[in-house]
């Protein structure tokens, strides 16, 4: 049902207000590699690993080869849900995900089922919109009651960490040993708060924590070359974008205003890009200073992907290529039926997953 509304949202948006505020140069079609029809979309984006892209649809989970659309394997969940996690995690030749039941992960090359994690015998269950991560030979999964959870490659728990309980538990990412936990709370009159926690990701000690009074943190951070960048999305008068020492939480620089929503983003050569849901905005790497933003006209929660010096992105019923260095719409490709709910890349190719269909495109960088 929920799906449902927002798609009737949508569609009342985007045919009062009409398109984005840059209008393409170009108007030349994406050119189809091949397609594969499936079942409804399932909440995780497509996932690109070596000659593989796995993805769901239906009651399914597939691994398709990348460069041909050929099934590889597949595997029918044995309830009538189709996957409501958020994010399949590939860990040497396991792929997991969280679904309304289990946990479960797959032999990435044969699909054969390696083992589950029931939330009711164990009493402990991920958040489906929960951005987890793994690392080591684990998986780490964000959880209700401010904590998270930790498992070994044969679905066994190996920690329970517990943290403040007055902030959630909403995303994660890992480096140098280290995990990085985003953190949100609400107070008095809705006003959020945001926390990143840092962890030793051996002993789950605390190493150190950086809060924000500008609205709480959802999306994961992501560390690069010694700094972790993390965004706000909330309540407060104001959100915030920083980049912070990622081994001692010291603040490197901060970009605030009052439209930067981090719903997520992408860590680029030189820019960082926050998707904000209704705007991409571009800040320099180096010092936040604000470069470029392109809006469009209708809220979203496709996640947009860097590929070669373009940004692709959607608003559900069109697939935007933006130049990553200037903010120009350079193409915009319209739905090859039915809503876009995703997006991927691997290296020669874009992925767009629509309700019932994953389609390969030539991207823009090799077009002739």
């Amino acid at each position: 049902m929920h799906r449902l509304i927002y798609i009737l949202l949508i569609v009342l948006f985007t045919s009062c207000f009409g398109s984005p505020t840059d209008e393409p140069k170009k108007d030349v079609e994406l050119l189809q590699l091949w397609s594969v029809n499936h079942g409804t979309a399932g909440d995780a984006p497509p996932i690109v690993h070596e000659d593989k892209i796995i993805m769901s649809g239906g009651l399914f989970v597939y691994a398709l080869n990348k460069d041909t659309g050929e099934e590889i394997w597949k595997y029918q969940f044995e309830d009538d849900n189709i996957l409501q996690g958020r994010v399949f995690l590939i860990n040497g030749d396991q792929v997991a995900v969280a679904h309304t039941d289990k946990i479960r992960a797959w032999n990435i090359s044969n699909g054969s089922l390696e083992w589950e994690f029931d939330y009711e015998t164990n009493d402990l269950k991920p958040r489906l919109t929960g951005k987890h991560i793994s690392f080591l030979n684990k998986f780490a999964f964000t959880s209700e009651n401010s904590k998270l959870f930790i498992l070994d490659m044969s679905g066994n728990i190996k920690k329970i960490k517990y943290l403040d309980n007055e902030f959630g538990v909403q995303g994660l990412a890992y480096n140098s040993n280290k995990i990085y936990v985003a953190q949100g709370t609400n107070v008095t009159g809705l006003l959020t708060l945001g926390r990143v926690t840092v962890l030793n990701a051996q002993t789950g000690d605390s190493l150190w924590v950086y809060n924000t009074e500008r609205s709480g943190v959802s999306a994961a951070p992501k560390i690069e070359e010694g700094a972790l960048y993390v965004g706000t999305r909330g309540n407060s008068p104001e959100n915030t974008f920083v980049a912070l020492d990622a081994e001692t939480g010291e603040l490197i620089w901060e970009y605030t205003n009052s439209n930067i929503l981090t719903r997520n983003f992408i860590v680029g050569p030189k820019f960082v890009y926050i998707n904000s849901g209704g705007t991409i905005f571009a800040l320099n790497k180096e010092n936040g200073s604000f470069v470029w933003e392109f809006s469009w006209t209708s809220s979203t929660l496709v996640k947009p992907i860097y590929l070669e010096g373009y940004i692709y992105h959607s608003d559900h019923n069109r697939l935007f290529v933006v130049d990553a260095e200037t903010g120009e719409l350079v193409h915009e490709e319209p739905s090859p039926g039915g809503f876009i709910w995703h997006i991927a890349a691997s290296s020669n190719k874009i992925f767009v997953q629509v309700s019932s269909k994953l389609i390969a495109y030539q991207p823009w960088h090799l077009r002739e």
